[in-house]
Parts: structure tokens; C-alpha cells; sequence
């Protein structure tokens, strides 16, 4: 049957028109329905209303991109089970993003998306989603707050603006909120600190904020204060809400609506509960003197005015928001968000004190050359410049690589360089994560946060640059990443699952870079890496459930290190031959090395710096030609690997072929440091340099006592000389290593080749910081000292926050309301006694702060439970490694080689 030609078309305008009809309809319904809502919201919690789009970017796709300085990039940081999680759900839920309040004991966060997270309900890895809030765009990373997960605030902090700092009020501050409180101070992030769970009992604003200033060594400024009122019929309080100290005003939350409405009432003279009026005055006089102490715009209005209570809450506010940004001061605020308290406040906080992208100082980055140069200052025309902070594996979608964009803007399908691998990337997809949902979007612009798929090599703290950009050496500054410091071994149930195992392994690792991978030579195990107990179980888990592998983990064993005995101690190898025929090819090389061994024993994290210039491959680098190859022969200065520094420092000179240009090439090298390379050769200087490098770290990656990886090693190369095309990069690089591996082997001692006693083991010291009772201090001390070998520095305030507090005593006056002030009439009667002797247990609590080997601290949890009734809570961190004794190395060596 034949179709008349206009008949298809007027099909089609009709179903066009009947869309167009229904859509119509369904706008005016929802109009409708907007406007309802709005008619019943009162002008007082108006602004609290959600709104009604669940996706960002959709719902801004019909205006203009948002201007940059409506945009927050922040972070949920605290010790685990502060509420960061809890708060967050009110936080999406509030905003309009979910219809109902995520709860974290019944496993259906928005956030804790893992299974591993909903059935243990801690976070374990970081979150990011992005919401509206007063027409500004939050981009929120949720970050655990256990220790065995601290690569993942690092990573998140280190892309973030500004942070929200939750504290326990019954707990105060806890060992690891300082620990994520120094992350971000490394990096400078502004803050605003939120003391959550008011309502519980025990629970001590003014004890909290005092805390701050001790243990955190900040100036907290308390904006709010917490309203506590008797129960009718009772002595006992209750924690209602809070004081708004800027606008002297009352805030309450309906409990009907879950908190959604916020009630707000003026505080004045007339107030009925004359103690709370009284104190909120205090509050405002010290808030006032605190900021006239700080900011020249209040001490002129205060001088002005004459009245702290005259001053209007928006020149308040504006003075707090130029010294948070500043990291002078960090305003507090109060709530109980499980009772949804206090959650709005602390959104309109992050909008009102926490900076934009364009508030915060420029990145800097790295050209090839070493120079330094500022990113995001080159206005709109400026090229594409993000590092992806963040690798996850999707069964479907593959590799998913979050990026901050610093510069430029990152489209769908560009063609991008990293920088850091020097390879060829292509964004084939952008996402704008919602947890673990998704929208797909079709660019990333100037300060945001966004995933990108497609990205085949990139890791986490590559920098990602347009394809085009003839900077191809720029690169910003990476991400510390955690030595492991346990191990257990991986066993594949067959020999059909090796191969799978070990890519799953691969694939967790770009995932979790804390995480480490090495084959134990002599059995042939795979040993799997990390930062912990949960740290390896949760990987075992995942690489189960998720990669779909069969493989059992052995016993978890300390991950130790090894280097040469002796601080200071030098061995030179002047010369190695290297001539070996392998598969008919005859590979040949000779050089020269020097090992020191370092003297210092700080912090050896693993940062992947920039390298000082391009590592292209031979036939990038041919096509260039000799102009290539000069511009690529440049110094290349110390860098560090594990605690390790490399010197490879070649001259553009080519290399000599007589006898007396070696000998003055020598002559060089010893004077300058610098190698002219002897012989002749068709590689270029990158390539040799890339070949030297690897040859190190091969011999670096294995010690001589027990495979373990070598730190606080100095490597230099002396000597340099090439046989043509026999010497090609596999060639050199097994010269180096083996040249390497006998420097370390003799350690400064030719006589001898006796390796366990030119060489020491390292074992992991960790920071201990312990919470006890002051009648517990005593037993802990000791136990510390003594049993497990550790060294107590200090007990409470340490003696730098103790200085810095009285340098500030005279510009800085601390305000920290009295616990007790809002108990009520006759808080001192037996009913409400339990309170009172809980923050009475809390404020005799004391902190101790120690370094010890993490050998003696497997167990302690339950030794510390034993020693104090349970009332004793520690955190740790690795902060490096020290030299194990003779005695223990030689036990240690006989049960690992099974003598």
C-alpha cells in the first residue's frame, strides 16, 4: 500500500502538537504545584524551601553557565562517627535533592553507596555531588574519617576550596580530626567547624570550642550558641536549638516537617528566658572584639557606633568572610543533625565564608624547565589545565576519572596530553557525578569538579593539559600518597585465575593508589599492600564482589623497608660492565654510581612530583630532530621516590669518543656532578635519562635482605658510557640496576660481602595520639614506654600550640560559652547529675602523644580497652621508619627465611 507523500507529515505535526499540549499541561501543573507549596511557606523559613530539580546541570541547562564565583568546592572532614555522612543527607535532602532523609544504621545513604560502607556504615571511600543552595553550586566531597582511608581526604583536600570541619560535642576534638585538620592546613584550605550531636548527653560546646583552640591551634570564633531549655516538669534540658549570635535571633526546627522549617525569632530584652538573652550579649560583645582585633573595617564601625550590638550583621558577616578566607579565624556553629538541628544554618555558612574558585590562589604548576607558573590567571582564552584527583572502576563504564579544572574548559571528545605519562588522551564521555549516579554533560568549565571516561592512563595526581598546548612539560603539583605499611599475600583459587587476579589488582590499585603490589621472588607470591587491617580487608572484598575474582588473602604481615647501615655511609661503584646477549641481541653498557645513605628519618610519603622535563618516547623525540634533542638535554636536579633521592644530571655534550674526552668527561662529572656521556650513541637525552631512572627504581624496588623496597638512599650517577646501537634502553637500565644493587650490597664496605651486616631494616613508627582519663594516664604511660618500645612526647597541649596561643593572647581573646549556662533551674539536683558528671569525665580527660613502632601496636585496641574499662580511644598515622635493632632484625630474618 502506497502512503501519500503528506501524510507522514501531517502525522507528525500531529503528534508534535499533541506533545506540545501534554507538556503543557504538565508545566502548568507543576507551576501549579511550585505555587502552592510556595503560598504555604511562611517569609520565615521561605528560604529553607527545596527546591524542585534533583540534577544541576539539567536544571541550568536553559541559562548561561554559572559564574564562577557562585561556585563552592568543599569537604565533610572529622574523626569517623563525628556525622559527616548524617549531615550530609540533611544536606541533599534540604537542598531538594532526595525526597527522604538518608539514615546510615538502615544502609540507604545517598553517599555510602558501597556495599562494603552499608554494611560496616562508616564511609570508606570519598563521595562527590553536586546540588544548589541560594543560586550558588556546591560541589560536596563526603571523605571517611578512618585512618586507613586517609588517602582519600589527602586527595580530596587537595582539590577543594574550603571545608566543613565536624566535631563531636561529646567527644570534643578527636585524634584523627586533628590529623585531617593538619591535611588541610598543609594545603590551606579556609574552614568552618560545625559541633554536631548537641543533643546527646555530656555533650560541651564551650569545652569543644576551647578544645580548638588548644589542640588545633586555630582561633574559633563562635557565631552560634546553643539554646538548651528545661522539660516541663523536669529539671533536665533539652537541646531546642541555637542562638543566632550575628542577628540576635532564636532559630527552631518543626519536627513535623523534619526539620525542613525553620522557625526564627528576634532575641531581645523581652526575651522570657533572661540567661539565654544575657548570654547571647556576651556572645555578641565577644564576637564584636574579636573581629575589631583582626579587622580594621569593625574596630572603625565599633569606633563609629560606640555599641557592639549596633554593628548590622552584614558588616559581621562580611568581616568573617575575608579572615576565614584568609585562614585567620574559623567561625563555629552549632546543631544535632540526626535531629535535623542546625543543618540550613550551616549551608547558608558555606555560601556566606567559604570562597570560590577565584578567592582562592592561583595553582601552581611546573614547566619541563623547572619554572614555576600560575594557573587560572590567564583569563577565558587561557588553555585547558585539570589533574584527575581520583580513579574508579565501573564494571560498564570502565575507568571513571574525576578532574578539577583549573584552567580553560574540558569539552566532550577532546583530545587531551597528560602530562605527568606523557601519552595521548581522549575524553570520549563528561559526567556530573551524583554519587553513584550520574548525568552526562557536555563540558567541564573553570573551577568545577566533574568525571571524565575514556582516559586509558591517567592515575591520580596526572595532570591533564589540551592536546594542543605546546607546554607539553607543564604539570602541577601531585597528590601524597601513603607508603603501605601492611601486606598479605593474594592466592588465586587456580591457576586459571592468575591473570584475572592481577588485573583486578592493577585496576584496584589506579583506584586506590595507597594500595601496593610486589612478587615475593623466593615463593612467588603476589603480596598485596595497604594502610591496614580494614584497609586490606575491604580490598580483599572488592576484589571479590566487584572485579568477579576467586582468590583467598594469607595472614597480614608489617610491610618493612630496608636500606644500608650506618647514617652517612658512602658506596661507589666507579665502573660495571654490562654485556649480555639475549635472543641473539647483544646489549651492552658501562657505568658508574654512588649510594648515600640519607641521615634524615622524616616523613616519607610518596609524592609523584612533576618530572623536570619531558620523557617522550625515541620517535617523538626523532621527529623533532636535533633541535628536539638539544631542547630535551636539560639538568635534571634530585627527585624523591619513597624517601629515596636520584641524581641523573647528563650534559648536552655529545658524547666523547676519544680517550681524552673521557677522561675530561670524568673530570667533569667530578667536579660538576654533571655526566658527558662517553662513547657514541643515537639516543637522545631524554630516552638515556628515562633509561637510567628506571634502572634505579628496579634496583631500589628490592633489598638484599629481605625483598623488601629500599628508603633513605641517595643514588648519583658517575660515569656513562655507550656502545652505539648495543646499548640500547633495556640495556642500560639492567647496567644501572645491577650497578645499583652491588653499591647497596657492599654498603661503603668492599671487604666484606656480607649483606646482613652491611644492611638494616626499617620498621613503621607511627604518631600515636591517645584519649584517656586523667587516673588512666599513669598505666598508659607506661605500657607505652616500656612494652611497646615507643617514646611519649607529650601529654595534652603540646608546646607549639602552647606558644602560638600566648603570641595571640594579646590580639586575641577566646570566647567559649560555660557549659552549664543553659541547664536550667536546678541543674545541680541528682536528676540531672549523669550529665553533669559525663562533661565532668570529658573535661579530665587528657591526650597523649607518642611515637611508636607499629609492631607493638598490633592489638592495642583491645590492650587500651583492658587498661582503661573502656573508656580509652587512640588514633595513628605513619610518620616514617626507624632502624630496627640488631637483635630483632636477626629474629625477624630467620622466621621470614625459615632458619
Amino acid at each position: 500500500m502506497q502512503v501519500p507523500a503528506g501524510a507522514i507529515r501531517s502525522a507528525v505535526r500531529q503528534s508534535t502538537s499533541a506533545f506540545s499540549r501534554w507538556a503543557s499541561c504538565q508545566h502548568h501543573q507543576q507551576h501549579r504545584l511550585h505555587a502552592r507549596a510556595t503560598a504555604s511557606v511562611t517569609p520565615a523559613n521561605k528560604a529553607f524551601m527545596p527546591i524542585q530539580s534533583t540534577r544541576w546541570y539539567s536544571s541550568h541547562a536553559h541559562k548561561a553557565d554559572e559564574a564562577i564565583k557562585n561556585a563552592r568546592n568543599i569537604g565533610i572532614i572529622a574523626h569517623i562517627d563525628a556525622g559527616k555522612t548524617t549531615t550530609t543527607e540533611r544536606m541533599l535532602h534540604y537542598a531538594g535533592f532526595t525526597r527522604r532523609i538518608g539514615d546510615v544504621d538502615s544502609g540507604d545513604t545517598i553517599m555510602d553507596y558501597m556495599k562494603q560502607e552499608r554494611e560496616r556504615g562508616i564511609t570508606i571511600t570519598s563521595a562527590a555531588i553536586t546540588f544548589g543552595w541560594k543560586d550558588h553550586r556546591i560541589n560536596l566531597i563526603d571523605t571517611p574519617g578512618h585512618v586507613d582511608f586517609t588517602i582519600e581526604v589527602e586527595r580530596s583536600i587537595r582539590v577543594l576550596d574550603g571545608a566543613v570541619t565536624i566535631l563531636d560535642a561529646v567527644a570534643g576534638v578527636e585524634a584523627q580530626t586533628e590529623t585531617v585538620w593538619q591535611q588541610a592546613a598543609r594545603h590551606g584550605i579556609p574552614r568552618i567547624a560545625f559541633v554536631n550531636k548537641m543533643d546527646r548527653a555530656g555533650a560541651g560546646f564551650g569545652r569543644t570550642v576551647r578544645e580548638m583552640r588548644t589542640r588545633l591551634g586555630c582561633r574559633p570564633v563562635v557565631v552560634q550558641i546553643p539554646l538548651m531549655e528545661s522539660l516541663q516538669g523536669s529539671n533536665d534540658t533539652q537541646f531546642n536549638g541555637v542562638v543566632d549570635v550575628l542577628t540576635m535571633e532564636v532559630l527552631r526546627w518543626d519536627s513535623n516537617s523534619k526539620g525542613a522549617n525553620m522557625i526564627r525569632s528576634p532575641l531581645d530584652s523581652n526575651y522570657a528566658d533572661q540567661e539565654v538573652y544575657q548570654e547571647a550579649v556576651k556572645a555578641r560583645i565577644a564576637l564584636v572584639e574579636q573581629l575589631s582585633a583582626l579587622d580594621e573595617n569593625i574596630i572603625e564601625l565599633f569606633l563609629t557606633l560606640e555599641d557592639h550590638m549596633a554593628i548590622e550583621a552584614k558588616d559581621l558577616q562580611a568581616a568573617i568572610r575575608r579572615l576565614t578566607l584568609s585562614s585567620t579565624i574559623v567561625p563555629v556553629l552549632c546543631g544535632a543533625s540526626f535531629r535535623n538541628i542546625g543543618v540550613q544554618p550551616l549551608m547558608d555558612s558555606v555560601v556566606d565564608y567559604l570562597p570560590s574558585p577565584e578567592e582562592r590562589p592561583a595553582a601552581l604548576g611546573r614547566m619541563s624547565d623547572g619554572k614555576a607558573v600560575e594557573i587560572g590567571n590567564g583569563g577565558p582564552k587561557e588553555r585547558l589545565c585539570a589533574l584527575a584527583f581520583k580513579v574508579v572502576h565501573d564494571a560498564r563504564r570502565g575507568p571513571m576519572v574525576f578532574v578539577r579544572v583549573y584552567a580553560g574548559q574540558l569539552n566532550e571528545r577532546a583530545q587531551l596530553w597528560n602530562s605527568s605519562t606523557h601519552t595521548k588522551e581522549r575524553a570520549n564521555k563528561l559526567l556530573q557525578m551524583y554519587a553513584m549516579d550520574v548525568e552526562e554533560i557536555p563540558h567541564i568549565t573553570k573551577g568545577n569538579i566533574g568525571v571524565v571516561l575514556g582516559l586509558k592512563d591517567t592515575r591520580t595526581g596526572d595532570t591533564l593539559l589540551d592536546g594542543h598546548d605546546p607546554r607539553k612539560g607543564l604539570a602541577l603539583s601531585g597528590i601524597k600518597v601513603p607508603s603501605p605499611v601492611f601486606f598479605a599475600s593474594i592466592e588465586p583459587m587456580s591457576s586459571s585465575d592468575e591473570k584475572p587476579v592481577e588485573e583486578a589488582i592493577k585496576a584496584l590499585i589506579r583506584e586506590d593508589p595507597s594500595l601496593g603490589m610486589r612478587v615475593d621472588e623466593e615463593t612467588g607470591q603476589t603480596l598485596l599492600g595497604g594502610m591496614g587491617e580494614l584497609h586490606l580487608e575491604v580490598a580483599k572484598e572488592r576484589l571479590v564482589s566487584d572485579f568477579k575474582v576467586k582468590a583467598e588473602m594469607g595472614r597480614m604481615r608489617i610491610s618493612f623497608k630496608e636500606t644500608m647501615r650506618g647514617a652517612g655511609v658512602v658506596s661507589e661503584v666507579p665502573a660495571w660492565e654490562y654485556d649480555r646477549e639475549i635472543l641473539g641481541k647483544r646489549g651492552r653498557a658501562r657505568v658508574g654510581v654512588t649510594v648515600e645513605r640519607l641521615e634524615r628519618f622524616d616523613d616519607q610519603e610518596d609524592e609523584r612530583v612533576p618530572e623536570s622535563d619531558s620523557s617522550s618516547s625515541k620517535a617523538e623525540v626523532d621527529k623533532k630532530g636535533k633541535k628536539g634533542q638539544a631542547d630535551a638535554a636539560i639538568h635534571m636536579g634530585p627527585e624523591e621516590y619513597d624517601g629515596n633521592e636520584i641524581i641523573v644530571s647528563l650534559s648536552e655534550q655529545s658524547p666523547s669518543t676519544d680517550e681524552a674526552g673521557t677522561l675530561a668527561a670524568a673530570e667533569k662529572a667530578a667536579a660538576t656532578g654533571t655526566v658527558i656521556p662517553s662513547g657514541s650513541t643515537d639516543l637522545p637525552i631524554p630516552v638515556l635519562r628515562t633509561s637510567i631512572k628506571n634502572g634505579i627504581l628496579s634496583a631500589l624496588s628490592r633489598g638484599p635482605l629481605l625483598g623488601y623496597a629500599q628508603t633513605h638512599l641517595k643514588v648519583s650517577l658517575t660515569d656513562l658510557h655507550l656502545y652505539g646501537g648495543e646499548s640500547t634502553p633495556a640495556a642500560i637500565s639492567s647496567c644501572v640496576a645491577a650497578a645499583v644493587t652491588e653499591a647497596i650490597r657492599l654498603g661503603g664496605n668492599p671487604s666484606t660481602g656480607d649483606t646482613d651486616s652491611n644492611s638494616v631494616l626499617l620498621e613503621p613508627i607511627m604518631d600515636v595520639r591517645v584519649e584517656v582519663a586523667e587516673k588512666d594516664v599513669g598505666t598508659v604511660i607506661g605500657d607505652i614506654s616500656g612494652t611497646r618500645r615507643g617514646r611519649v612526647l607529650s601529654l595534652g597541649q603540646d608546646d607549639d600550640s602552647a606558644a602560638q596561643q600566648e603570641e595571640d593572647e594579646t590580639e586575641f581573646q577566646l570566647y567559649a560559652p560555660p557549659d552549664s549556662t543553659y541547664t536550667g533551674p536546678g541543674s545541680a539536683s541528682s536528676s540531672s547529675s549523669s550529665s553533669a558528671d559525663a562533661v565532668g569525665t570529658m573535661s579530665d580527660r587528657r591526650s597523649i602523644r607518642a611515637q611508636v613502632p607499629l609492631s607493638s601496636m598490633l592489638g592495642y585496641d583491645a590492650a587500651l580497652r583492658a587498661l582503661t574499662g573502656g573508656t580509652g580511644k587512640f588514633a595513628m598515622e605513619v610518620i616514617g621508619y626507624g632502624e630496627m635493632d640488631f637483635d630483632r632484625q636477626r629474629d625477624l630474618i630467620k622466621e621470614m627465611r625459615g632458619g
